[in-house]
């Protein structure tokens, strides 16, 4: 369903009508586009086995040395498009006005760095027909342009005739002339495409997600930040010795000298050991065995449906039923990740109540933990690649591109991009303190505090909370109190740090043993703590009892999937929300959208809800929906802020809740006061919100 077809009269005919708060909602503002002087764009480019956007980060792609545009294909307004070969691209695009011409790419963070970089292109505007595809429809449909195409009755990406261009340099291409032709072809139907859905989509489209798309687009393809190579160097170096001394303290590589053979049997010392244990985890069948030893069998591992057996067609499957299922070793395995948080059942002669017990469920977890790191880093080399992945986007004084994926999340929120994932840089973190501000200039930041506990409270009225936030309390403290009995304060560090945890993450339902796990892990970068099971019990009971109304909006999301699945009822509203069928609209006009939602039996003969997220069936209920409302609406709110903030001092970078701006360094206070005004003021929605910012500038990203 697109969201254009969600747009629905509403009125009130459930029981959630009695809990109906209504804010009255502005018609939602659409972009203004100069279409005469929009520029669709699409770059053919050149690759080869090793040199590809599959092996390299994009700004490694468009950087390297081998980089070369065989074509660009360019589309003026609504002329015909044009496709120019590699040898007049350059002049073709010097005849465009680039600082009254917008460009429009799929995938304008590819097309518009090469603009960029290679051209010297900076547009006035840049927009985005995967970004838009995302949020219109990340449930649905690939955002791939042939997908969008089609959805939008098209007839999509141009296949035939073009299926191995690997190694095809511009001179071979072009001197063959039936290739060139239906390359040609290829890339004027793209172009054409991509303009066509532009259309399609941005009669739906709310202004300020455009604002967005041109924002996000513009931190990769202008950058101005550096980066510190002497200090990402040293942390390269340290990465690498902690991931060899993590598989080295896994085992005993001399119980498993004999599974070397061929050349590996010549390896000495710890280059030879390290080959063992990458053998031995990397190996299912062995892996095993390290969980057997530990006590967990074989029939109680995570399973998955196979990948490889998924891929076959409908008679090989039913010809190969004996490998359906494959172990669920993998680090995107949900149930693999998660196991240190089910560790009583695995061990069930273990009594949570039993402190002792507990201690050793603990420990378990820990040694869990264990085997899934080792794997995870047998498997991937995520933080040492991310490191040279920085050496290399600041190599010779050039400036990082700062990559993230618009609306990559359902929610609406950014994820990593350019294979770096910038929002993913922990506070205080070496690769965080290595990205500097420009010479003359500093890094300003402001974090907007609590803003999810804000949300949730505000969302369901629950007004003691608010009240705390307005008064600039310790909520965290005031919590551990009711927790222990006794006054805490900011000096019971592990006390406070509970209460802490507590207030951050039992909005959403979590329960009693995933909030044992989640202390006795070391939650939110704290101290590990291990508290019994009915001590946790009683603190999720306190947190439930104190706040009573956010437990009663769980209660409320439960009615409003009920309401979402009735293709029968008219939409109502709650709040600054539009529920309807199989959707939530929010107030910026974007949707959570949870296709073909149905109720059935789940794993323990319960009634489950779930839905359709492309392949899979994902589940909801009362807390994971709050969790889904209030991430967004946290979301649209530190969004619209940084655009307000945006207009006077442009961003540069966002990690989570926070917005990263470059002043110039006599400006730089005078910048942060801006932001922390801006990052304090409730949106039209929700002006009863207290909103809080910190933060502060400094010449590198440590604030």
């Amino acid at each position: 369903m697109s969201w254009a077809s969600a747009i629905r009269k509403p009125t009130a005919q459930t029981k959630v009508a009695a809990a109906v708060k209504i804010v009255s909602r502005p018609q939602i503002v659409t972009a203004e586009i100069d279409w005469d002087r929009l520029v669709s764009l699409d770059f053919e480019t050149y690759y080869d086995a090793d040199y590809t956007l599959s092996k390299l980060s994009t700004s490694e792609y468009v950087r390297d040395e081998r980089f070369e545009a065989s074509m660009v294909g360019i589309k003026i307004g609504n002329k015909k498009t044009k496709v120019v070969p590699h040898n007049k691209i350059k002049a073709e695009l010097a005849k465009i006005n680039w600082a009254t011409h917008s460009v429009l790419c799929h995938n304008v963070q590819f097309d518009g760095f090469i603009l960029s970089h290679h051209y010297g292109v900076y547009p006035k505007r840049y927009y985005c027909t995967l970004g838009m595809a995302r949020g219109l429809h990340s449930n649905e449909i690939g955002a791939g342009l042939h997908d969008v195409s089609v959805f939008y009755g098209g007839k999509g990406k141009i296949e035939d005739g073009i299926e191995n261009m690997k190694g095809v340099r511009f001179k071979e291409l072009f001197a063959n002339k039936p290739l060139w032709n239906r390359s040609v072809e290829y890339c004027a139907n793209d172009v054409d495409e991509m303009y066509r859905v532009f259309c399609d989509m941005h009669p739906v489209y709310p202004a300020k997600e455009m604002d967005l798309i041109h924002m996000t687009a513009r931190m990769f393809c202008a950058p101005v930040l550096k980066v510190d190579i002497p200090r990402v160097q040293a942390e390269y170096e340290r990465e690498v010795t902690r991931r060899e001394e993590l598989l080295l303290n896994l085992l005993n590589p001399r119980d498993y000298d004999n599974i070397l053979d061929g050349k590996d049997k010549k390896l000495e010392g710890k280059e030879r050991d390290m080959r063992i244990v990458k053998k031995v985890v990397g190996s299912n069948e062995r892996f095993i065995d390290l969980f057997e030893k530990l006590g967990i069998a074989r029939d109680q591992l995570p399973r998955k449906l196979s990948p490889a057996w998924m891929k076959k067609n409908q008679a090989e499957r039913e010809a190969s039923l004996d490998s359906k299922w494959a172990f669920a070793f993998a680090k995107d395995d949900l149930d693999f990740i998660s196991m240190p948080d089910r560790v009583w059942d695995y061990f069930p002669h273990l009594d949570p109540n039993n402190a002792d017990d507990a201690q050793e469920a603990a420990d378990l977890a820990e040694k869990l933990q264990q085997l899934i790191d080792t794997r995870i880093a047998v498997k991937s080399t995520t933080n040492i690649t991310r490191a040279e992945r920085f050496l290399k986007a600041g190599a010779n004084g050039m400036p990082l591109p700062v990559g993230y994926a618009y609306y990559r999340a359902h929610t609406g929120r950014w994820g990593g991009n350019n294979k770096m994932n910038m929002q993913n840089l922990t506070r205080g973190g070496e690769l965080r303190l290595s990205i500097l501000a420009a010479k003359g200039h500093q890094i300003a930041v402001a974090d907007s505090g609590q803003i999810e506990a804000r949300v949730n409270a505000w969302l369901w009225d629950q007004h003691d909370l608010l009240a705390a936030f307005r008064d600039k309390r310790d909520v965290y403290s005031e919590f551990a109190t009711d927790i222990y009995g006794r006054k805490i304060t900011k000096e019971d560090k592990n006390d406070r740090h509970v209460g802490k945890v507590c207030v951050l993450g039992l909005g959403y339902q979590m329960g009693a043993p995933k909030l044992q796990m989640t202390l006795a892990r070391g939650a939110l970068g704290g101290p590990k703590i291990a508290l019994p099971i009915d001590q946790c019990q009683h603190i999720v009971n306190t947190y439930r009892r104190k706040y009573y109304a956010i437990k009663q909006g769980w209660a409320k999301c439960n009615d409003f999937i009920e309401h979402m699945a009735n293709p029968h009822l008219e939409p109502i509203q709650y709040k600054c929300l539009e529920i309807g069928f199989e959707y939530i609209r929010l107030p910026n006009g974007m949707c959570l959208k949870y296709p073909d939602l149905r109720k059935a039996k789940g794993e323990k003969d319960w009634d489950e809800w779930t839905y359709q997220s492309g392949d899979i069936r994902k589940k909801i209920y009362g807390g994971l929906l709050c969790e889904n409302l209030v991430q967004a609406l946290a979301r649209i709110i530190v969004a619209e802020q940084m655009l307000m903030i945006d207009v006077k001092y442009p961003v540069v970078m966002t990690t989570h809740d926070e917005c990263v701006t470059h002043p110039k360094t006599k400006d730089a206070a005078k910048c942060y006061a801006f932001m922390e005004k801006c990052m304090t003021t409730p949106l039209w929605w929700c002006p009863e919100i207290p909103l809080a910012a910190e933060g502060g500038y400094a010449p590198n990203y440590s604030k």
